[in-house]
C-alpha cells in the first residue's frame, strides 16, 4: 500500500513540475525571405536528441515577411526580422528538465522537386520560451520547374528531320521570390543550362535565357533523330551558391 501511495505521489509530483515551453520555428530561403504558405509551407519535426523520439511536428504557415526589413535595410543586432504575419510554427513542449532537441525543417512542400532539409540542435529549458524571431533555419537553393516540354510528351519528327523543341523553365528562390534581370533577385548573375541526353547518351548542352516574363527562362533545342530525350535544367548562383535542378523527358517519333 505504501509503495502504491509513493508511486502515485511521485507521478503527481513529476506531472506538476512539467512546465509549458514554447519554441517558434521559421525557415528562410538563402538570399531570400521566409518560406511560408505561398510555397505550401515547411514541415517541422522536433525530436529528442538522444532517443530520436518525435516530440512534436507541424507545418510552418504565414507570409514571406517584409521585403524592406529582410532584403533592403541594414540589419541591426537585436532588431526583429519577422513581423506578426511572417511564416512560423510554434512548438509547445511540457518540460520537467532541460532537454536537448533536434529541430528539422523540410520544404517547400508545394515544390517537391526542390525539397530541402535543414537541421540543428538546441537546449530547451522549462518555461524559457524562444519566441519573437525564434529559431530561423536556412533553406539553400532554387526552385526549378521545367514547364516545357511536358513530361513524356510525344513529338513528331518532320520529313526534313529538323525539329525545334522549345525548352521553358520557371526559377524562383525557395520562398517563391521572383527572379529577373536587374531585379532584387538579379538573374543576370545566374547560370542556367539544359543538359540533354538522347536514348541515354549525352547529346548537347544549351544555355537558357530570360524569356521576358518574370522567373521564366527559355531555349530552343534542335532535334534531328527519333528517340527518347531526357532534359535536365540546372541553375547556379556563383555569389550565394544557390542551386536548382529539375528534369523532364519527351519522345520524338519518326
Amino acid at each position: 500500500m505504501r509503495s502504491l501511495i509513493f508511486c502515485t505521489l511521485l507521478l503527481f509530483s513529476t506531472t506538476t513540475l512539467a512546465t509549458e515551453t514554447r519554441l517558434v520555428v521559421r525557415a528562410r530561403a538563402r538570399d531570400g525571405k521566409f518560406v511560408g504558405t505561398s510555397m505550401g509551407g515547411v514541415r517541422v519535426v522536433l525530436r529528442d536528441a538522444q532517443s530520436g523520439q518525435v516530440l512534436v511536428s507541424g507545418v510552418i504557415a504565414g507570409s514571406t515577411g517584409n521585403t524592406q526589413t529582410l532584403m533592403k535595410q541594414p540589419q541591426v543586432r537585436g532588431a526583429p526580422l519577422a513581423d506578426e504575419s511572417s511564416a512560423k510554427f510554434t512548438a509547445t513542449l511540457d518540460l520537467t528538465e532541460p532537454r536537448l532537441v533536434t529541430v528539422e525543417v523540410s520544404g517547400p512542400l508545394a515544390q517537391r522537386q526542390a525539397l530541402a532539409t535543414s537541421t540543428t540542435q538546441l537546449w530547451m529549458l522549462p518555461g524559457k520560451h524562444i519566441e519573437g524571431d525564434g529559431l530561423i533555419l536556412e533553406l539553400p537553393g532554387f526552385v526549378m520547374h521545367v514547364v516545357t516540354p511536358s513530361a513524356h510528351e510525344f513529338l513528331k519528327l518532320p520529313a526534313d528531320k529538323k525539329l525545334t523543341v522549345p525548352l521553358r523553365a520557371n526559377l524562383t528562390l525557395m520562398c517563391g521570390c521572383p527572379t529577373e534581370p536587374n531585379g532584387l533577385w538579379d538573374s543576370n548573375r545566374y547560370e542556367l543550362q539544359a543538359t540533354v541526353k538522347h536514348n541515354g547518351k549525352p547529346l548537347t548542352q544549351v544555355p537558357l535565357k530570360y524569356a521576358g516574363k518574370t522567373s521564366t527562362f527559355e531555349a530552343a533545342l534542335s532535334v534531328q533523330q527519333p528517340g527518347i530525350y531526357e532534359v535536365t535544367v540546372t541553375a547556379y548562383d556563383p555569389i550565394t551558391g544557390n542551386t536548382g535542378v529539375d528534369s523532364t523527358t519527351f519522345v520524338v517519333e519518326s
